[in-house]
């Protein structure tokens, strides 16, 4: 059970929201009997109307699907939208006046995130891609968005593809191969005029079962809890939604300067390190029993308005200067920048976890802004009937389990 709370506090505090003084989530209990997890849009305006409209909206990761439902609805109306999510290397857009050198490594990055595309393409469809043309229609049109934003090289030549099965001894291996032809863009060369390539692998023999794509601990949780997971939820690839973050290299470097136990946490979330593979196992059993699944997903409530109340972020200095601080900067850069670019906007959504809020509101209030306005929407909804219960042994338990909790966060 320590271990499960340990996996809990980790996606909490990328929820949930530091201490502040208005709240950007709540647990409230209805008349009904209901106990709902609500989450928070705080617009801020800019005095002299010489700015568009901010508003941040406070997002959590897992939720009941008819919240994502809303939220979609909700930021489609805005005129752009700067969204949450770690991106992979090479995502970005490459700037066109770089030099050669620089060009090459911007290039090889893109190339890397082809072939992990590739592999995960593997997985699902059973073989790898004949060309960029299949890879990017593959079935998720996130992939396809990020296929078509990665498909050419620094200098602006689209990547040449090589599918290729090969037999050795029985064992068959198949591969496909994405090329650069450097700056020159011509086969061959040396330094920067030299090709760059990246392949992806893999050895089968016939009968072989099918893989299966690894689950990060928030989708286990989702899973677990009966909820939706926000990435099988949400669609990013509107017109005007941008991804308004670091990429995963600038992250593990920010992070590295901390120490190697500020990295687990991304093992722990990536379903990677051991820790979350206990985890995974224990949400595994909750999720066989409607009774465990409403419990423990009312805990996540509870836990979730409690990290509101603590400092637990200042006791994590990696994930407060980093996580939490240190994206809040790049988000806001992207702020300045779309304001600057599109004068004519009226409305502008900052849709992140509301861990980063806090520190985005002041921010905002730096810039000149002011807030205007709360509203709520119900994020996820427990029954203590569910539980299985009686009233006194739900409020039993919760008092149980806050008092751990409160333990675990220093509060």
């Amino acid at each position: 059970m320590h271990m499960l709370l340990r996996s809990f506090i980790a996606v909490a505090i990328l929820c949930a929201s530091a201490a502040a003084s208005e709240p950007y989530s709540r647990v409230v209990e209805k008349e009904s009997g209901d106990i709902v997890l609500e989450m928070c849009t705080r617009t801020f305006v800019h005095p002299w109307g010489e700015n568009p409209s901010v508003h941040l909206v406070s997002a959590i990761h897992i939720a009941d699907q008819p919240y994502y439902a809303s939220m979609q609805a909700q930021l489609n109306a805005y005129d752009t939208v700067l969204f949450e999510g770690v991106k992979p290397a090479g995502l970005d857009p490459i700037d066109p006046d770089l030099d050669d050198e620089a060009k090459v490594e911007a290039t090889q990055d893109r190339l890397k995130l082809l072939t992990d595309i590739a592999q995960r393409y593997r997985i699902t469809h059973g073989e790898f891609p004949q060309n960029m043309e299949s890879l990017r229609k593959a079935d998720d049109p996130r992939i396809a968005a990020i296929v078509d934003s990665i498909k050419h090289d620094a200098w602006g030549r689209v990547f040449a593809t090589e599918h290729a099965v090969n037999i050795t001894d029985d064992q068959k291996r198949s591969q496909v191969t994405f090329t650069s032809y450097g700056a020159d863009q011509q086969r061959g060369g040396e330094g920067v005029n030299a090709d760059i390539s990246e392949t992806a692998k893999h050895e089968f023999n016939d009968g072989d079962k099918p893989e299966k794509t690894p689950e990060g601990i928030q989708t286990q949780l989702a899973n677990a809890l009966r909820v939706s997971f926000q990435l099988d939820e949400m669609d990013t690839t509107n017109p005007g939604w941008i991804n308004a973050d670091m990429d995963i290299n600038q992250l593990q470097h920010a992070l590295s300067e901390y120490g190697d136990d500020s990295l687990a946490i991304l093992d722990m979330l990536e379903g990677e390190s051991f820790s979350a593979k206990i985890a995974g196992f224990v949400l595994g059993f909750v999720a066989r029993s409607p009774q465990l699944s409403s419990m423990m997903k009312l805990v996540m409530m509870d836990m979730l308005a409690l990290v509101e109340t603590t400092n637990i972020m200042e006791q994590q200095e990696a994930m407060q200067a980093v996580i939490v601080d240190g994206r809040n900067d790049v988000v806001i850069e992207y702020l300045k920048d779309t304001i600057a670019k599109h004068p004519n906007y009226a409305d502008i959504a900052i849709f992140y976890g509301a861990g980063h809020m806090p520190g985005l509101e002041e921010a905002l209030v730096e810039m000149g802004y002011e807030p205007a306005g709360d509203t709520w929407a119900q994020a996820m909804t427990v029954n203590p009937k569910d539980t299985g219960l009686n009233e006194g042994q739900v409020k039993m338990m919760r008092n149980m389990i806050k008092s751990s909790l409160e333990q675990q966060m220093g509060r």
